[in-house]
């Protein structure tokens, strides 16, 4: 029923709101974004098979992948083979398309090359002697060095798409002003790292811890990229972890989340670079172990932990023994992270890894031991051992270039069924 107050029409009918949408340029974002997703994860795939993937409309599906083609980010591939019909064609993401990575560590950087799906194309290695507390001029003569080696694996795949460098350090990054917070084990104290990198090699760079980086290297490039709780332990001359929680990477105040190599676990313990005594990193890293071996061999000159595991790989019962100690503190302290954040997967990151089938067995049964639910994470080596690092920075880049951030994509964005992001029309 309608009256007429004051010459305005009044209806009794309720009013429906008109409800917020997303513009048809948001919509199109949206849509790229899960496409690339699903191509990245089914590839080859054909554009029928990604309608039905996706859930967004074939026509739709078709004009997307048309300008995916322009720009050059995916390449249409073979003709499939049906009973009847048209054949499809099948697409897939341009591997011309590659990333510089490099890995800072104390002593040495690994850089790659590291193309759109994560195969690595190539990789070198820079040694330096300088440590934790040299000078600026010591750690810049170190980056000129590091950006020697850059240029001369760039010029290697000259015929390839750079879009830009990964870099994974160990230390905290503050996303903000790309500066170095924390990195008790590591040599760029005195310098702005990102802002050298920057001059010296004049490109784009995304740096990151090391342990978010490898979660980026497992999301984007391995097997748990539905996984939404998941822990990485970066174990190498200290203990690096890294967070995903419902989803998300935690980042906590300041960045500064993740440090739970420097929790105590033994008050009366070993100094570490951090300041404090009996940090979990002092029993479970990889100088840890090395320790451990010189306390059973004092009169060894064993320099390395690689030369460590070589030991124990060919056996050696003294080399084995100081590994299993490692390994048992690395337990430890998994098992209050696992109290604490319950994850769904462990992954483990580092050389030690090349013992999995000796270590695996030890760090399930400490987690089975002292869980206090029926459920235990799986606990599982890095696909790619000592590499994920290097994927993980360039999986950095990635993201940022194809989706406009250097982090995870929404879970509804990463392949099976995803509701449409076409807007609805709105009617008044």
């Amino acid at each position: 029923m309608q009256v007429v107050v004051n010459d305005k029409r009044v209806t009794d009918k309720p009013t429906r709101l008109r409800s917020a949408v997303a513009s048809s340029e948001t919509a199109r974002e949206i849509n790229r974004d899960i496409l690339l997703h699903a191509i990245h994860l089914h590839q080859p795939v054909s554009r029928a098979d990604l309608a039905r993937l996706t859930g967004l409309q074939p026509s739709t599906v078709s004009v997307i992948i048309g300008q995916l083609i322009d720009e050059g980010w995916v390449l249409p591939g073979t003709l499939g083979r049906l009973p009847r019909g048209r054949r499809p064609t099948f697409v897939t993401l341009n591997d011309r398309h590659v990333t510089l990575a490099i890995d800072l560590r104390p002593g040495k950087a690994n850089l790659g090359v590291v193309d759109i799906n994560g195969k690595l194309l190539g990789r070198e290695t820079v040694f330096y002697e300088i440590r934790a507390g040299c000078t600026a001029d010591e750690a810049r003569t170190a980056i000129a060095h590091i950006a020697q080696a850059a240029h001369s694996l760039k010029a290697a795949f000259g015929d390839r798409v750079f879009q830009g460098l990964g870099v994974s350090v160990s230390g905290r990054v503050d996303q903000k002003t790309h500066r170095l917070l924390f990195s008790p084990n590591v040599p760029w104290g005195q310098i702005d790292l990102h802002e050298e990198l920057q001059r010296v090699l004049e490109t784009p760079i995304e740096m990151e811890n090391a342990a978010n980086a490898c979660l980026f290297s497992e999301r984007w490039f391995g097997n748990f990229y539905d996984a939404s709780n998941m822990l990485v332990v970066s174990v190498s001359e200290g203990i690096g972890t890294g967070l995903l929680v419902d989803g998300s990477v935690v980042r906590g105040r300041g960045d500064m989340a993740g440090e739970f190599g420097h929790m105590t676990l033994e008050e009366q313990g070993p100094e570490c670079g951090c300041g404090n005594v009996g940090c979990w990193e002092v029993f479970a890293s990889n100088r840890a172990g090395l320790r451990y071996y010189h306390e059973l061999a004092p009169e060894s000159t064993l320099a390395s932990f690689q030369e460590l595991l070589n030991l124990a790989l060919a056996g050696d019962l003294r080399a084995l023994r100081s590994i299993d100690k490692m390994m048992t503190y690395l337990a430890r302290g998994l098992t209050m992270l696992v109290a604490g954040l319950a994850p769904e997967v462990i992954i483990i990151v580092g050389d030690c890894t090349a013992l999995w089938p000796r270590i695996c067995p030890l760090l399930e049964s400490q987690l089975i031991a002292k869980s206090i639910t029926p459920h235990t994470p799986r606990v599982v080596a890095a696909m790619d051992g000592d590499a994920a690092r290097l994927r993980g920075a360039a999986a950095l880049v990635l993201h940022k270039v194809l989706f406009g951030q250097a982090d995870f994509a929404p879970r509804n964005v990463r392949g099976g069924a995803h509701p449409k992001a076409e807007p609805e029309p709105v009617h008044a």
